[in-house]
């Protein structure tokens, strides 16, 4: 007779380790606001992330959300470049006329796909493509291991080989109302994983043409002044960073800021892209 054991001891650790999770993560969301259905891979950085929150990075979201409310984009497109499973297209929706996405992953583009459906958010299109300065076929690599969205084409290395286009020529092609201006860019997200340089050329003259806001990962200073030379060039003149209270010290003393001080989100104008890691906006004039 087929039979699987288990200790005592490891049995009750991991029955109670179940039920705590039953208990402890329904009653972690009673106090968030509603959140779009969004399904997520439950191993993944990400997902763990909305299991828990019920949006991935919420805090930025919404202070988002009061930018765009105060330039008055509520007519305008969304770009989002580097897709992932759909969190901030999905979750910015409504914020915008239209959402155009690109996420050339194929399994995580299925799942972005998926999140549409769930959510029944109809204004939202996916390209499933990379953005760079030219039309290649590139080798795709995972950069980290337990975070699914962190693939990227900027090692040139990888085990698929996956299709990036253009960006300037790939819009003409396939959004030509916007190409056309006649549905202006308010927005561009670009989280590729140190690819932003490559995207931000392709794009250049889209980018000049609608002077979109733009908000970038810089997790390497290195490939961060790349994509802002990039920018630069199209015309964007100021470079702003996302900042939170407490983000200038340890992670200790960044809860202990926070738990004396309470939590405040705001942009801070930069000369240039700052040694840490951070989210940085760039505008054509400033933004406050």
């Amino acid at each position: 007779m087929l039979r699987i054991t288990e200790t005592r001891l490891t049995y009750a650790i991991r029955r109670a380790n179940d039920l705590l999770i039953k208990k402890i993560v329904p009653a972690s969301r009673r106090h968030l606001p509603p959140h779009p259905r969004i399904a997520v891979i439950p191993t993944d950085y990400l997902g763990i992330s909305i299991i828990g929150n019920g949006i991935y990075e919420r805090r930025e979201i919404a202070f988002l959300r009061e930018l765009f409310r105060a330039r008055g984009l509520q007519s305008s497109v969304f770009l989002d470049i580097g897709g992932n499973i759909g969190n901030h297209s999905i979750s910015l929706a409504d914020s915008f006329a239209e959402v155009v996405a690109f996420e050339p992953n194929p399994p995580i583009a299925s799942l972005f796909k998926t999140n549409l459906l769930l959510s029944q958010t109809g204004n939202v299109r996916l390209h499933e493509v990379g953005l760079g300065r030219a039309d290649a076929e590139l080798k795709f690599s995972l950069l980290e291991a337990g975070n699914d969205g962190s693939g990227s084409f900027a090692s040139g290395r990888g085990d698929i080989v996956l299709p990036v286009r253009h960006g300037d020529r790939y819009l003409a092609q396939s959004e030509p109302e916007i190409a056309a201006s006649t549905k202006p860019i308010g927005f561009v997200k670009c989280d590729v994983e140190g690819f932003e340089a490559d995207v931000f050329a392709g794009l250049r003259e889209t980018l000049a043409h609608h002077r979109p806001i733009l908000a970038f990962e810089s997790n390497h200073r290195p490939a961060g002044e790349k994509a802002w030379a990039e920018l630069r060039a199209a015309g964007y003149d100021t470079l702003s960073c996302l900042r939170e209270t407490g983000d200038d010290g340890s992670r200790l003393v960044q809860e202990a800021k926070r738990l004396i001080l309470g939590y405040s989100c705001w942009l801070e104008s930069v000369p240039e892209v700052p040694e840490r890691r951070c989210n940085l906006v760039a505008s054509f004039g400033p933004l406050t």
